[in-house]
């Protein structure tokens, strides 16, 4: 998934984690996102892997078993706390891929904050919708 000269700078290992990423938690999306025009493919890209690491917090049972208030915190504040962390990273949750999501979950925030303003205008509020929703 190629950035274009509307994004602001961004490491091409951050970029390539995120696409490499794509692959591993949705191999059907990931074919659809990849048909789309070079600007708009990296902004669905990194769209779809917030929620996806969104969606990751809400399935985790075990971790938040006794710890509810926790949970729906995290799930309220994630588009204000972990979307803006350029250092982000959750260790406790998820299994497979979508814990390697989490854990190097920095790496897609960085790419985030180099999307066009209106791109990351619309992450952050459906992030914060869903998140609400999800509590």
């Amino acid at each position: 998934v190629p950035a274009d000269g509307n994004h602001g700078f961004m490491e091409q290992s951050d970029i390539d984690f995120c696409d490499d990423m794509l692959g591993r938690v949705s191999r059907s999306f990931a074919a659809v996102i990849r048909q789309l025009p070079q600007g708009l493919a990296l902004d669905v890209c990194i769209f779809y892997l917030v929620l996806r690491a969104l969606d990751t917090v809400e399935d985790d049972m075990q971790y938040y078993q006794g710890k509810e208030k926790e949970k729906e915190d995290r799930l309220r504040n994630f588009a204000t706390k972990e979307l803006e962390d350029t250092e982000c990273s959750v260790n406790e949750l998820g299994e497979g891929d979508e814990k390697l999501l989490l854990q190097q979950f920095n790496k897609v925030v960085r790419v985030y904050k180099a999307l066009p303003q209106a791109s990351r205008e619309v992450i952050a509020d459906v992030t914060l919708k869903m998140g609400n929703g999800m509590a």
